[in-house]
């Protein structure tokens, strides 16, 4: 009979435990609800524009070594360039070569060529006189740029490949975008894309909306040699974060 009893006694005093333990689901579920609510809530607030550096700038022009009056860029040929010669009908004169440090190519029959402050297309034209004065006669000669030093920019924070990318040709803010494969759709902010840039010795800062200019409500401008493009995210380190967030207005754009 005391057995019983001391049973009976245990069992009581676990029932509170228990039935505490049921009261609290309402509550935990309630909890999660309003975590997800928030978090929610924090995305969208993410996927927003905002920040200190101004957006539709005008006249955010190109940079020091680029010509205010040139529909796109041409980065002069220089050390280190691989360059891709084409000489139509003739293959053994053709194919791949690395300028070297003095920028020069070594051609085959013509030597050492210089690169130097020659475009892709001027470059070409060079050949087409060089192989024609003793070799060839009217030869059909391309230059295409591989890969090169001068032309890169940077692309940073919430795109999923962020890094240094070659330009070898025009190329937008959409596309250097591509170049990173993209803005990354759990923590990257479409909405607030800033570039860098050094104009007149000094780095200015222009916002875009991605969105917007999908939608055709904002230009889609051109990015340079030497950009530096930062997609907002939460995870953008501290330096860029700090840039996209403190930096003053000013009437036209931003100067750093």
């Amino acid at each position: 009979m005391q057995a019983i009893e001391t049973r009976r006694f245990v069992l009581s005093n676990r029932m509170p435990a228990l039935s505490g333990t049921r009261a609290l689901r309402p509550i935990k579920q309630l909890l999660r609800a309003i975590l997800l609510v928030v978090a929610v809530g924090a995305l969208a607030a993410c996927a927003t524009r905002g920040g200190k550096i101004p957006y539709d700038v005008k006249d955010f022009g190109p940079p020091d070594r680029q010509s205010s009056e040139e529909a796109g860029y041409e980065v002069p040929l220089g050390p280190l360039d691989v360059l891709k010669v084409s000489v139509f009908l003739v293959p053994d004169l053709s194919g791949e070569y690395q300028v070297d440090l003095q920028g020069n190519l070594d051609l085959p029959l013509v030597g050492p060529v210089s690169v130097r402050d020659q475009s892709t297309e001027t470059f070409a034209a060079s050949l087409e006189r060089l192989y024609g004065q003793r070799y060839l006669q009217n030869p059909d000669i391309t230059v295409r740029l591989l890969t090169t030093s001068n032309r890169n920019i940077t692309v940073e924070g919430g795109v999923n490949n962020p890094g240094i990318f070659s330009l070898t040709s025009r190329t937008t803010l959409l596309g250097a975008v591509a170049l990173a494969n993209g803005v990354n759709v759990n923590d990257g902010n479409p909405k607030r894309v800033v570039i860098f840039r050094k104009v007149d010795g000094r780095t200015m800062a222009a916002a875009f909306d991605l969105t917007s200019i999908r939608h055709g409500e904002m230009e889609n401008p051109v990015v340079y040699p030497g950009d530096t493009i930062v997609v907002d995210s939460t995870a953008l380190r501290s330096l860029y974060r700090d840039l996209l967030q403190t930096i003053p207005l000013l009437t036209i754009f931003t100067r750093i």
